[in-house]
């Protein structure tokens, strides 16, 4: 995934165009064939599922991060020469492609785990739910915005040419929606999850950094284009998921260490709430009054990603 973010083997991958020299956008496209669309939700959700795996600090674990790498490689593989489906740009039968980023890269990873499982790593479940929430947040945009193929009878792409980009900055903010689309911000939440049991302060930090890198450039885009001619508002121009995921692994690489048990959280939270209304502690209610803002920004963040732009 990070190597297609750069532009390397995406021929390889159904979810770009085998041409080269259109002026169609190069892609990840939402696939309409189905063995297709499931080998990018595989791709995009394997560096997870290893970290999780990794996370569990058992030699069984790690095994099985071995053997899920080395089913979504069967699959590709199977995919590439099988059922190739049709490009999403010319809508005609894809060519049989090796597709070589998974040739190389699995295997090299499944290496790298048998390594790990002679000496595995800690356990730790500390800030899982923050880790599963940035996952989360870094998909959105490979989940729902990728670019959509419509056809005609004459199985022509329709689609509104873009404009080659002016300058470096806009060079890099064109790159950084590929890379969210293709969902390079998923794979940095994976690495930090997986690094976070020997290094987890900076191995977050600096996931965090990179994510923050991604709405800064949308601002930097958007200062640069706002005009009488570009009425789109900043709140709609920057790419507010990946804000919420670096201020999530930033939160789980900086809170406390203090662990606390389930039957222990369950005890507390029924004890806050039996009194709250007798004794109301000034700092409870300025926790409780983040809590709120969190959660409300997140409602929206999800409501205003399903409602159409200007």
């Amino acid at each position: 995934m990070i190597l297609t973010s750069f532009g390397v083997g995406r021929q390889g991958v159904g979810w770009f165009c085998s041409a080269t020299g259109s002026d169609l956008p190069e892609g990840p496209y939402a696939l309409e064939n189905v063995p297709g669309e499931l080998l990018f939700w595989a791709v995009l959700l394997l560096p997870v599922v290893v970290a999780g795996l990794l996370l569990r600090g058992s030699r069984r674990a790690t095994l099985t991060a071995v053997a899920a790498l080395g089913a979504v490689l069967a699959f590709g593989l199977l995919i590439a020469f099988l059922l190739p489906g049709p490009d999403p740009c010319t809508g005609q039968e894809r060519v049989a492609v090796p597709p070589w980023p998974l040739i190389v890269c699995y295997p090299v990873a499944a290496g790298a785990l048998f390594l790990t499982a002679r000496s595995p790593l800690p356990r730790r479940w500390h800030g899982i739910v923050l880790w599963a929430a940035a996952v989360g947040a870094a998909a959105w945009t490979a989940a729902f915005h990728r670019f959509t193929v419509t056809y005609d009878r004459f199985l022509m792409v329709v689609y509104t040419r873009i404009e080659a980009p002016e300058s470096f900055w806009d060079d890099l903010a064109q790159w950084s929606c590929d890379a969210d689309r293709i969902g390079l911000p998923v794979v940095l939440v994976a690495l930090a999850a997986a690094a976070s049991t020997r290094w987890e302060r900076p191995a977050g930090t600096t996931a965090a950094a990179v994510l923050l890198l991604f709405p800064l450039l949308d601002v930097v885009s958007y200062v640069r284009w706002y005009d009488d001619d570009f009425q789109t508002s900043l709140v709609d121009s920057v790419r507010w998921p990946l804000l919420l995921a670096a201020v999530l692994v930033a939160s789980t690489a900086w809170s406390p260490r203090q662990r606390i048990s389930w039957a222990e959280t369950t005890r507390l939270a029924r004890h806050m709430i039996r009194e709250r209304s007798k004794n109301t502690i000034p700092g409870q209610a300025k926790h409780l009054a983040i809590a709120t803002v969190v959660a409300a920004t997140t409602v929206w963040l999800v409501i205003s990603s399903f409602t159409p732009t200007r």
